[in-house]
């Protein structure tokens, strides 16, 4: 990012910025706008929650977002510092004083809009935010971080694992989260495959990787594509064993998503409960839709 451009955004008023923004953003970006306005002027009002009436009264005056709030605002204007590492040839940033290291192909402006995207999805008010004051990691954990991506969760809780397990697929990341990782090298073990119910050349479950112990405490944060219901019928066994385990599980990749894992954890005799708020999803091929996104559950 030019020096310029940085000066410009640091000192520029907010709703100057904001008009910008929604003055010049893409076709696309307005289409789905449009699109999601006229939709769901269809409906009576009196039908739609507080927060999704919120949301779309943002849209009228904003570009479109997944987060169409203003609390959400803020982060368009984070400007991190971006450092080069010269002898991997990528980009990093420090999240929470921890090296985040990009892929190689990123540049600087990709790894700002980014690192903006991970900070606005865990604000306190933010729908996906994966920890609460009331909903922690618990000291000396085993964590399995399912859906990786560029680690922020798993830099927040890396210190508190007794051991952690990365699973991710993307072998550009994968490159990026070893760099990342490297200090906690002792106890941080990279799985290279999807998550699932069964283990195969290019899958693993919960059951194969974890082998229950007596007294230990379990954390697993599955944000997979849609594939989280698949991830929970394989842990069959660890839930089984009677082990302390907390869970944060995304539930907004598909429509019936919420229901169906409130269901799964429900049969497994967990306790949950479902995020605040909602996140808006609009994917090709479907009907916009106001989602919840994230329930937090446990058992001892």
């Amino acid at each position: 990012m030019s020096i310029l451009k940085r000066i410009w955004q640091k000192t520029a008023p907010n709703f100057l910025l904001v008009c910008i923004r929604f003055l010049f953003a893409s076709q696309n970006n307005k289409d789905r706008r449009k699109t999601v306005l006229e939709f769901f002027d269809k409906f009576d009002s009196k039908t739609l929650s507080p927060e999704i009436l919120e949301g779309l009264k943002y849209l009228k005056f904003h570009k479109f977002s997944a987060y169409p709030y203003r609390w959400a605002l803020k982060y368009d204007n984070i400007l991190p510092e971006v450092y080069r590492d010269e002898q991997h040839k990528c980009f990093y940033v420090l999240f929470e004083g921890k090296k985040m290291y990009f892929p190689g192909r990123f540049t600087e402006t990709q790894v700002i809009w980014v690192f903006r995207s991970i900070n606005k999805e865990q604000d306190p008010k933010s729908p996906h935010l994966y920890l609460t004051h009331d909903f922690q990691v618990d000291i000396n954990s085993i964590i399995v971080d399912a859906g990786v991506a560029e680690g922020n969760f798993a830099l927040s809780v890396v210190e508190k694992a007794k051991l952690l397990y990365l699973i991710e697929c993307d072998a550009e990341w994968i490159e990026a989260l070893r760099l990342t990782f490297a200090p906690w090298n002792e106890k941080v073990i990279f799985v290279e495959k999807f998550m699932s119910d069964v283990e195969s050349d290019t899958t693993t479950s919960i059951d194969s990787l974890l082998k229950p112990v007596l007294n230990e405490k379990y954390f697993i944060k599955m944000d997979i594509e849609g594939f989280e219901k698949q991830a929970l019928k394989g842990m069959e066994n660890l839930v089984a064993s009677g082990s302390n385990i907390k869970m944060d599980i995304c539930t907004y990749h598909h429509p019936n998503d919420l229901q169906e894992i409130k269901a799964i954890v429900s049969d497994y005799g967990f306790k949950w409960h479902v995020s605040e708020s909602f996140m808006l999803f609009f994917q090709p091929g479907e009907e916009p839709s106001f989602r919840k996104v994230l329930i937090r559950a446990g058992k001892s």
